[in-house]
This record gives structure tokens, C-alpha cells and sequence, in this order.
């Protein structure tokens, strides 16, 4: 799971080859008249009186919501707001290509989430004048100010400034999941440190955490995707997050001894079979399968995970208990790969909204979507169709109908990660404690708010690179020498160039500063 995405890298004839779009458009001003809403809402103002506002966003379901007033909770978000929205949902898979469409054919709403706001095409758009600079609005609107993080507004800025509202998601989420019944079968303390983690991996191999008297158990489930992995423990010893500032230039995490420190420790790990011997082949959800199937006792991934991933677990064995940990004691206490803290901008661009007096409108409409009842009627839909009220709490009544009618409306609007509404479950409510706790102890990639335009055209590929050696060099295929010569290959096929491009715009950015 790279911070830095490359989804957008596509050649230009693919970017205008017919797009499968689904696309909605809600009646405007059909009732004069002001109506009660399925939650039970009269506004203030009629539909006519509505701002008419027009939003392009992702859709992660094979379906879009109805967005007319037969489906109650897009009804209820537009009288929530005083909002007339028209909405184009466009397939996930295909969104990014519709976005450079779009830009290009100037055929574009008023308000559009771009979920790679430093592709270059973007970055040319932004820098010719296509989008509104939102920076100097936010502190007009109430909601907003509340809402906003100057940390991952700096993230995902441009040269400097603010170009739309992100998406917030939880800025420091990974860690480790481990079995918390079997912890306590070996005696144990929950992991604070680095040999904490070592030593809990190898007590899961070894001491017949399952109590099943045989030798059946391993410490760590891993796939052949080591990076985030490997950033967990490399910033607990006090490394970078893939890019950090050493003599006030942007440098790459291989030119670091704490780099070389984290590897060795895997290869320790792997050599002493603590690691399923076969992870390089492993892909995707094959990061929970041997933990699900009660024969790995520990993963590293964002720890949320460890509150919805696990009912397969659960089935297999009632008694298991799960739980989590992050951010490990280190040098400088402790640490943990941090995220943008965003996913995904929603901009706003000049073709067609025209004045500042109608961003301002705009925005309105973000800050309303902020309020708590708005907030609410995403988590859980409408009161008496898709949740119930018992002992002061929300509770489901049909989920089914939640993700048709309710769930992808979330896309149509920004929400803050800790919403203030109950946890799904216990362990949900410790992860967000622990989300918030740790957002001191985040380590930034450092390049984050920077544009290369060498990462953006081949970073992928250089990452890959790079990636495929740590594997090999765990799995003991490599030893330091051949590692050193994959590095020495990435940086003359272009990482020295993209660390050039990075510090480049990092020290305008300090100019601009002064």
C-alpha cells in the first residue's frame, strides 16, 4: 500500500477511450412547497430555494444509490444542507481516466473528487489556473475550521497552497494485530517495543500458543507486499517513512542504516521460520488467512483491521480473542508510519463555479455536511428504515438496505475520523483511541506535499524494484552486497533524479517561507 499511488499512469490515448459511467441526476425544484423528510427534517427552505450544487465522485459498489427523493437518506442530505445536489457516480475503476477527461474536455462539475491531486495532470491544471485556491475561505466556516489539519493540509497542498477539501482518514493506522488469548497462553505482556515484537513471533512458533500440544503455530503472517510492513518497525527505530530530510535534502530510506537494521530483522525472523516460508507468493487478503485459520498469531496492517476482518476466525473458534497495538518504543520514543492522513480531494474548478461568491456557496454546502445530524445520517442511515434507537444507542435494522440506499452517499461529502458516534464493536473503540493518541507519534513521508514528476511517470516501477529485492534479500536470496547493487540500479534508473526533483520543491517551499 504505497502513500504515494500511481493510478493515474496511463497513456493519453487510454485516458479519452469510452468511460462506463453511472450517472444520476436528482429533480430540481419540483416542490414548492416545503416538505417533511423520511428523518422526520422540515427545512427551512423550499427545494427551489436550494443551492443547486453539481458533484462527480467515486463509486465502490457494483450499484449507485438513487439519488431522487424515493430514496429517503439522499432526501434527508439534501434537506439537511438546503442543498440541491446532481450527482455523477463513476466507477471506481475508471474514475481517474474520467477525471482527465473531464479536465480536458472542460466539461466538469462544480465540485469533483480527485484522488490523486499530485498526478501531473493535475499539477498542470492547478498551476494554469483550473481550480480555485480554497486556503484563505476555510476559516469563514465553522465546521470546517474545526474539521481541518494543517498537517495533512500540507500534504496535500501545491506549491504552498490549498487547492479543495480532503477526505480526512486516520493519519497514524498501522500496526500489529495479534492473538491476544494466546499471549496470555505464553505469558506474555501486550507489545511496547521492537524485541517485544521479535520475542511474542518467536513465543508463537515455538510455545504452543493453541495449547494443542503439537508444533502447528508461527509467529508472523506476511505477504509479498513488505513495504508498509517493513515502515512499521523501520520508523520505530527511528528511521524514515520512505522519505526524510537529511542535510536539507529529501532522501530515500535505503540510504539509511535503519533501513538495513529492519531487513536484517526479517531475515532473522524468516531464517528462524518465525514467518510463513511461502509470504513472497501471497497477495492481498492472504494477509489474514493463516491468522483466520488459528495458525499465525500475529500481522502487520492497519490495526482496524483487527475490529472486521476476523469473522472467519470467530467461526472457526468462539473462544479467540484479538487485539492491537502501534507506534513501538524507539530511540526517540514511540514511533509509526504515518498516512497523508487524506484520501482523495474534492476541488473545485473555475469553468464552472464562476465568482468567489459561489465557491463560497460551495463550500457552504461542505460545512453543512459536517453538522452532526449529517454526520449521523452516514453512519447509520434514517431512524426507522435502516437503524433503531435502543438505551440511547443506534443499532441496525437492515444493513442491506443501508449499503444500498446510504453507504456510498459518503463519497458526496467530507467526515472527520473520529466521528464522536458509538464503535461498531469493542475492539473498534480501541483503535480510535489509539488513532488519536498516536497522531503525535506519526512519521510523515517527507515528501509528501512535494511533486516529482520522474516519481509520477516511473516511481511505480522503481518501487517495484526495490521491493522485489527486500524480498529476496529476506527470503536470503540477496546478501548485502546484492542488495547494495539494486539500490545503486534504482538510483541510476531514476531514484537520485526523483530525490533531486523532491528537494527541489522543498527548498522553494522554505523560500517561499522566508
Amino acid at each position: 500500500m504505497n502513500q504515494k499511488n500511481n493510478i493515474l499512469r496511463k497513456g493519453t490515448a487510454l485516458l479519452f477511450t469510452t468511460i462506463l459511467v453511472a450517472t444520476v441526476f436528482a429533480g430540481c425544484g419540483q416542490n414548492e412547497n416545503p416538505s417533511p423528510g423520511a428523518s422526520g427534517l422540515i427545512t427551512s427552505s423550499s427545494p427551489a430555494e436550494f443551492f443547486q450544487l453539481s458533484i462527480m465522485a467515486p463509486l465502490y459498489s457494483s450499484q449507485p444509490p438513487v439519488t431522487d427523493d424515493s430514496n429517503p437518506a439522499f432526501k434527508a442530505l439534501q434537506e439537511l444542507t438546503n442543498t440541491k445536489l446532481q450527482v455523477t457516480f463513476v466507477p471506481s475503476a475508471t474514475y481517474n481516466d474520467k477525471v482527465n477527461v473531464s479536465i480536458a474536455s472542460g466539461t466538469v462539475p462544480q465540485a469533483m473528487v480527485v484522488l490523486e491531486n499530485k498526478h501531473p495532470s493535475i499539477i498542470n491544471a492547478v498551476r494554469s489556473g483550473a481550480f480555485w485556491e480554497v486556503g484563505p475561505y476555510i476559516e469563514e466556516f465553522p465546521n470546517l475550521s474545526k474539521y481541518w489539519n494543517d498537517t495533512i493540509a500540507a500534504n496535500m497542498a501545491v506549491d504552498g497552497k490549498i487547492y479543495g477539501i480532503y477526505r480526512a482518514r486516520p493519519f497514524v493506522r498501522f500496526g500489529v494485530v495479534y492473538r491476544k488469548d494466546w499471549l496470555e497462553n505464553v505469558g506474555l505482556q501486550p507489545p511496547e517495543t521492537i524485541d517485544d515484537l521479535y520475542n511474542m513471533a518467536k513465543a508463537f512458533t515455538l510455545n504452543d500458543p493453541n495449547k494443542s500440544g503439537k508444533n502447528d503455530t508461527y509467529g508472523l503472517n506476511m505477504i509479498g507486499s513488505v513495504n508498509d510492513t517493513m515502515r512499521i518497525i523501520q520508523t520505530s527505530m527511528g528511521g524514515y517513512n520512505q522519505w526524510g530530510i537529511q542535510d536539507g535534502k529529501i532522501t530515500n530510506e535505503v540510504m539509511t542504516k535503519e533501513h538495513m537494521e529492519t531487513l536484517k530483522l526479517f531475515r532473522k525472523m524468516y531464517e528462524e521460520k518465525l514467518i510463513n516460508q511461502d509470504f513472497a507468493a501471497l497477495k492481498g487478503i492472504k494477509l489474514y488467512e493463516g491468522f483466520n485459520q488459528g495458525k499465525a498469531g500475529m500481522y502487520f496492517a492497519v490495526i482496524d483491521d483487527g475490529a472486521n476482518k476476523h469473522d472467519d476466525l470467530y467461526k472457526l473458534n468462539p473462544n479467540a480473542k484479538v487485539d492491537v497495538a502501534m507506534a513501538f518504543n524507539g530511540p526517540a520514543g514511540p514511533k509509526s508510519n504515518a498516512l497523508p492522513g487524506f484520501a482523495g480531494v474534492f476541488m473545485f474548478p473555475k469553468s464552472s463555479v464562476k465568482t468567489v461568491e459561489e465557491l463560497k456557496q460551495v463550500l457552504a454546502y461542505f460545512d453543512k455536511a459536517l453538522d452532526p445530524e449529517v454526520i449521523k445520517l452516514g453512519a447509520f442511515g434514517v431512524e426507522g428504515m435502516h437503524y433503531k434507537t435502543e438505551n440511547g444507542q443506534p443499532l441496525f435494522t437492515d444493513q442491506n438496505l443501508y449499503a444500498e440506499q446510504v453507504d456510498q452517499l459518503t463519497q458526496l461529502k467530507v467526515a472527520p475520523v473520529d466521528t464522536g458516534l458509538p464503535a461498531e464493536n469493542p475492539l473498534m473503540a480501541t483503535v480510535r483511541k489509539l488513532w488519536k493518541e498516536n497522531e503525535k507519534n506519526g512519521i510523515s513521508n517527507a515528501a509528501q506535499p512535494f511533486v516529482s514528476q520522474t516519481e509520477a511517470e516511473i516511481g511505480a516501477e522503481l518501487e517495484k524494484l526495490l521491493s522485489d529485492a527486500r524480498v529476496k534479500f529476506i527470503m536470503g536470496e540477496l546478501d548485502e552486497a546484492g542488495y547494495a547493487k539494486s539500490i545503486a540500479e534504482w538510483r541510476e534508473k531514476g531514484g537520485d533524479k526523483i530525490s533531486e526533483e523532491y528537494t527541489e520543491e522543498y527548498q522553494k517551499t522554505l523560500r517561499m517561507r522566508k
